[in-house]
């Protein structure tokens, strides 16, 4: 996932690890506390993108954080009981967001949308997909990117972390506003993360910067298979 932001914007905190019962959880933050990204120990992922397309202007002032959604939920086991704890969220506020979560136990992929009234959900089958998200044109962002990802797909790709990454610096379709990593006067991606759960063990890998400047990932974190007490 590539985080675009405004320049201006103070600069995240790296991922850290933290603990809750019995799961842990690892994602980056905001000097606030809250986050765009966030995975536990039991292979959740949720992913959080600002929907720009359904517009702020008549909603006032925006009194809470989209940040302080997924650590609020992220606590919770599998596809029902995150969507059951996201419908208790008090979301009143909050600017309209697309939240995505990620349940590799049971593989599904569902997308939760909220428009400043009503919170709808939708599947996608269990593979390949990308989305995105522009202040200037989602319907751009998606066309132009969304071409640009099917044009670099090789296939299964025998090093699939070498290829995200390569793609995530990528300034298909052309430098600029709608290029995957993005250079505009005002904004810019300001960091790249990376997920994987393999064997029951989870990873979360995070580059700080411009992905196509920025020198190696900063932070590996691990947050090793949870242990089963019978």
């Amino acid at each position: 996932m590539n985080r675009d932001e405004l320049r201006t914007r103070p600069v995240a905190l790296a991922p850290a690890i933290c603990l809750a019962g019995e799961l842990s959880f690892v994602y980056p933050r905001e000097a606030s506390g809250g986050t765009w990204i966030g995975a536990n120990s039991r292979g959740t992922l949720l992913a959080l993108l600002n929907w720009y397309s359904k517009g702020t202007v008549t909603l006032g002032e925006k009194s809470r954080s989209r940040g302080e959604i997924i650590p609020q939920v992220l606590p919770e086991l599998g596809s029902e009981r995150t969507e059951s704890a996201l419908r208790r969220v008090d979301l009143a506020g909050v600017y309209p967001f697309r939240l995505f979560g990620f349940f590799p136990g049971e593989e599904r992929i569902r997308e939760w949308r909220w428009d400043a009234w009503n919170l709808t959900a939708a599947d996608y089958l269990w593979g390949r997909h990308h989305w995105f998200s522009s202040s200037r044109s989602e319907e751009l962002a998606e066309e132009r990117r969304g071409h640009a990802c099917a044009r670099a797909w090789r296939g299964d790709p025998a090093d699939a972390s070498a290829w995200l990454r390569e793609l995530h610096a990528s300034h298909a379709p052309e430098p600029g506003p709608f290029s995957i990593c993005v250079h505009r006067e005002d904004a810019a991606t300001v960091s790249y993360t990376e997920v994987e759960w393999q064997r029951g063990e989870l990873q979360m890998r995070y580059r700080a910067g411009n992905p196509c400047e920025a020198a190696g990932l900063h932070e590996v974190l691990s947050l090793p298979a949870p242990v089963v007490i019978q």
